[in-house]
């Protein structure tokens, strides 16, 4: 898990981390990406091993190299999707809005 933590962070995912103050005036600048705030990021090998805000367009291809080197599918979750019980990651992952397996999402 430390690998995965030190290639999100060296890539400028670091844990807890916002790509706006505004959220409102993220949405009005960014009308084609497809963002989460709060969201996790979950393996099935670690469970929940990241929180922070995402932008899946700007973002995709830096989680899709990192999951390709750490040799783990991340999956991309809802903050609220977290909330409970997080001890079946199989039943976890089925809420994942993406995952690193798949192609970029775009809208």
């Amino acid at each position: 898990m430390k690998k995965i933590l030190k290639s999100l962070q060296d890539s400028g995912l670091y844990l807890g981390r916002m790509i706006a103050l505004n959220k409102s005036t993220y949405r009005l600048e960014n009308p084609k990406s497809i963002y989460y705030f709060n969201a996790n990021i979950v393996t099935i090998d670690y469970g929940i091993v990241w929180s922070g805000d995402l932008d899946l367009t700007k973002d995709g291809q830096v989680l899709k190299s990192i999951s390709n080197e750490v040799g783990s599918v991340f999956y991309i979750l809802r903050e609220s999707d977290c909330f409970s019980d997080t001890s079946d990651i199989n039943n976890l992952i089925t809420k994942a809005v993406w995952n690193t397996s798949l192609d970029i999402p775009v809208k």
